[in-house]
């Protein structure tokens, strides 16, 4: 009767692997510049087609591919920055502006990738990588590509969680997210750090995009159709914690599939509604716990020290004496 789940379990660690490294970037874009840049999911896209020319001519070599999708889509997000952003950033707008540059930035990238594609006759692609079992699970084959997924996102959130914490860009920018006039006064060379997180950004993006592409057809509007999906991440993580990106990738790879699955096979919930569910958990986090679901060890001191003033509180009543 549950033949599905195991399945089901094993596609959900794979999207939301997937959900976590490109979600990683964005959350980084909000952390350091404050930007909800929409056109973060078009790097997935450009990551998905350098995949299919890369791998034309290096096939199954994932190392050459993954490395030519993460620096080609660092160098692309590096040029939007120069271009669009910055340029807005210096003159001090509001952030309505920024927002509404990064959908035309992520209009201008779409189409011109629609073009590019169009000329090339690749509107439709997959790459050239071969997909092979690696292990059996309950009837359910853990492929080459699955196990890539899971192992990306867990070594792209240890890297990054260390470069942050350990080097003195890392903490560069931990302090520019902290108060951006305050490392600029302090002697931080604010533009080169602000590049260097768009080129993680932007290489996250492109990175998550190659290892998608491998198991989905490659189309113009490959980022644009998970877009939703990666603010719904984001917002889970409460928009600039690494930590909730993480467990908020996972949330949205288990309703999608494992939740999906549940609600089909016992409710006979058609699977055309599956595109609902992020919209559904934005609308939940955002009425229930706005500030996301990111563990925080200031909550669990809060609540260590309710506990304690609720024990003084109420002292235990003196036993009477005995006869």
């Amino acid at each position: 009767m549950l033949e599905w789940l195991a399945g089901s379990i094993l596609l959900s660690l794979f999207n939301g692997s997937i959900y976590v490294v490109v979600s990683l970037g964005l959350t980084l874009t909000l952390a350091v510049v404050k930007l909800p840049n929409f056109a973060h999911a078009e790097f997935l896209t450009i990551g998905g087609y350098v995949g299919v020319i890369v791998s034309s001519a290096y096939p199954d070599n994932l190392l050459v591919i993954g490395a030519a999708a993460f620096l080609f889509c660092a160098a692309i997000a590096l040029a939007v920055h120069r271009v669009a952003f910055k340029p807005l950033m210096d003159r001090k707008v509001s952030i309505y502006i920024l927002v509404l540059a990064s959908f035309a930035v992520a209009q201008f990238i779409r189409y011109g990738v629609f073009s590019w594609a169009s000329v090339a006759g690749v509107l439709s692609a997959t790459q050239n990588i071969k997909v092979y079992s690696l292990a059996t699970l309950y009837n359910t084959e853990l492929t080459n590509v699955y196990a890539l997924a899971i192992v990306l996102a867990i070594l792209i959130s240890v890297l990054l969680e260390l470069f942050l914490k350990l080097t003195t860009m890392g903490k560069s920018m931990r302090a520019i997210a902290s108060n951006f006039d305050l490392a600029r006064i302090s002697g931080i060379n604010v533009p080169r750090v602000v590049d260097v997180m768009w080129i993680i950004a932007g290489g996250l993006g492109g990175l998550g995009g190659m290892v998608f592409g491998i198991y989905t057809t490659v189309t113009p509007v490959l980022g644009f159709n998970t877009l939703l999906d990666i603010f719904a991440v984001v917002i889970i993580a409460g928009l600039t914690s690494f930590t909730g990106t993480i467990i908020g990738g996972y949330i949205v790879g288990f309703s999608q599939n494992t939740l999906m699955d549940f609600l089909h096979y016992y409710f006979d919930v058609s699977f055309g509604y599956q595109p609902l569910l992020p919209f559904a958990l934005i609308i939940i986090i955002l009425l229930l716990k706005p500030t996301g679901l990111a563990p925080s060890s200031q909550t669990g001191l809060s609540l260590i020290r309710r506990f304690a003033r609720r024990s003084s509180s109420n002292p235990k009543e003196p036993e009477p004496p005995k006869e």
